[in-house]
């Protein structure tokens, strides 16, 4: 241990020695390749010294033909470049470690690729590198680096109110976290983890659930003494304690959390002033609750980045001003909120498509690929294996013909129910409607209100009707109802039935707490009275009974 310290003693020297004289980098270009690196991260805030210490690394590795370590000097040289000339340089370095049996490379190349690509805004692109390094990160099996690019997809799906498939990524990312416990920056990916899935959860309106991780997350900040992070997770808990109605405690969260303001990321500003904004709201200040949420609007203007509560400002603003009877403003923040949800619902899509294409198929490919290998190198052990288990089959499958028959038409419509949940919904032509004689701030009103209603799970109440809802959106039954025939292509029953239904649909599927439930309990949990107009709408809907997808759904 002591020889250790000296050594560490004697390289900070080196070090001090390194940063106080300039370089002479014909010199430098003889050491090591390892010497050279030492020498970019000791001088890596100084750009101007650091870029000319990348350059003589990449030369350097060039007279070596070391396609890898060219890579990754074209790794630091993006490190300290700006990012239009970075993006040039992450491309150099996956081009030359494409084919490297490097462990982070090209990995590494695309992970930072899809950051840069974030923070211009480019979300299609940065999702596309996200999911690259994460297959990368699979093929090397660099556990670490899957973490993080899990992370970087869920910050793009975060953005679209996608808060469901963020919380499925999430337990992925939180799962392989625990299979890997040994990895090296376990604490720190432990804490991004609780963060997220706190976060989902009350989203999701999951308040208690998402309490429960917060203060995991306190709990092990605390452990590590890490006051920045656990004055996060602090303030984490008023979105939790918002949705439990408990807005004096969650005022008093996010408040005490605000002293490291400065340490926090650029998403912090929209959140600290959403939920700060709308505690007031409920408490009945809404003059200072309206001034919070200007403030979100007035980031958006300067910086036109979205955040997950944006449309729901926007939403608070019209409602306020409607009552106001202030007809300018509320046309003003009209206007913006159909224009955010425009570049969201054409963003949601194609990113949609993308990870449903590039990520989820992939991943189940790969799963298909490891099983095939596994039994290929089972069978190779011993050929009795091989047939006995093709008789097993064969006599499986000849018992089976006859039940397989009669469960043809139901497998065939469950495989059709869970393939319509990656289906994509039809934005309304609000040209179309308008020709029904219902004007077009009308028609964006009830919209609008319609996807906020959605958002926020109203229609699991019982007690839910055509006049209420009418009444809460303030306009009539009559427009309500012409809006949701012609948007959902249903009466109002079917479309609050067919709401339901595709609300459970997903619990069943992401919370296998629910598959332990009884038929009515599910019934109840999702707004219907009684299990036999439950089941009839489920089978309305999708031609199978509950109980039926529920064996299907653990099978």
């Amino acid at each position: 241990m002591k020889i250790k310290y000296f050594v560490f003693i004697v390289l900070l020297l080196l070090c001090g020695v390194m940063l106080s004289q300039d370089i002479n980098y014909s010199e430098l270009e003889k050491k090591p390749l390892e010497t050279i690196s030492r020498f970019y991260k000791v001088h890596e805030r100084d750009t101007l010294k650091a870029k000319k210490i990348a350059q003589t690394f990449i030369s350097k590795a060039r007279k070596e033909n070391d396609s890898t370590k060219i890579a990754r000097g074209y790794t630091y040289l993006a490190f300290v470049s700006k990012p239009y000339k970075a993006l040039k340089y992450l491309d150099t370095s996956i081009v030359y470690s494409k084919n490297s049996v490097h462990k982070e490379f090209p990995t590494i190349g695309y992970l930072y690729k899809s950051r840069y690509l974030f923070n211009k805004e480019e979300y299609e692109k940065s999702l596309k590198n996200g999911i690259l390094a994460y297959q990368y990160a699979i093929k090397k099996n660099n556990v670490e680096q899957q973490l993080t690019a899990l992370h970087q997809i869920n910050a793009i799906n975060e953005l679209w109110g996608d808060y469901k498939k963020v919380l499925e990524t999430e337990f992925l990312a939180y799962n392989l976290l625990f299979e890997n416990p040994e990895i090296e920056h376990f604490s720190e990916n432990f804490l991004y983890s609780l963060e997220g899935l706190g976060k989902s959860y009350a989203r999701l309106k999951k308040p208690d659930s998402a309490l429960l991780y917060f203060k995991k997350g306190i709990v092990e900040a605390l452990k590590m003494k890490d006051t920045i992070t656990y004055s996060a997770f602090v303030s984490r808990t008023g979105m939790a304690l918002y949705e439990k109605e408990d807005y004096y405690s969650a005022l008093d969260s996010l408040n005490k959390g605000d002293i490291y303001r400065d340490a926090y990321n650029n998403s912090y500003l929209p959140y600290y002033y959403f939920y700060v904004g709308s505690c007031q709201y409920k408490l009945g200040k809404k003059e200072l609750g309206i001034e919070y949420f200007k403030k979100i609007d007035s980031i958006y203007n300067q910086r036109h980045v979205l955040s997950p509560e944006l449309p729901l400002v926007y939403d608070k603003l019209i409602s306020y001003y409607r009552n106001k009877d202030d007809d300018q403003k509320q046309i003003e923040y009209l206007y913006k909120l159909v224009r955010v949800e425009r570049i969201i619902n054409v963003k949601k899509k194609n990113i949609k498509d993308k990870t449903e294409k590039e990520y989820h198929i992939p991943k189940l490919l790969e799963d298909k690929e490891v099983l095939i290998a596994d039994l290929n190198e089972r069978n190779k052990k011993t050929k009795l294996i091989v047939w006995g288990t093709g008789l097993l089959l064969l006599v499986m499958i000849i018992a089976s013909l006859y039940y397989f028959k009669r469960q043809r038409v139901f497998k065939k419509r469950f495989e059709n129910l869970i393939a319509s949940q990656n289906e994509h919904e039809v934005i309304p032509n609000i040209d179309e409607l308008n020709s029904n004689g219902i004007s077009i701030v009308i028609i964006e009103e009830i919209l609008n209100h319609l996807n906020a209603f959605e958002l926020r799970n109203d229609y699991l109440s019982k007690d839910i009707s055509l006049i209420d809802l009418a009444k809460q959106f303030g306009t009539n039954s009559t427009y309500l109802s012409k809006v949701i025939n012609l948007k959902k292509d249903k009466n109002f029953s079917n479309y609050i039935n067919e709401l339901r239904i595709e609300y459970i649909v997903q619990e069943l599927k992401l919370n296998k707490k629910y598959r332990k439930y009884t038929i009515k309990a599910i019934a109840s949990e999702c707004g219907f009275k009684n299990s036999e107009s439950f089941s009839k709408a489920f089978y309305k809907k999708f031609g199978i009974y509950p109980s039926y997808y529920l064996r299907n759904l653990e099978g």
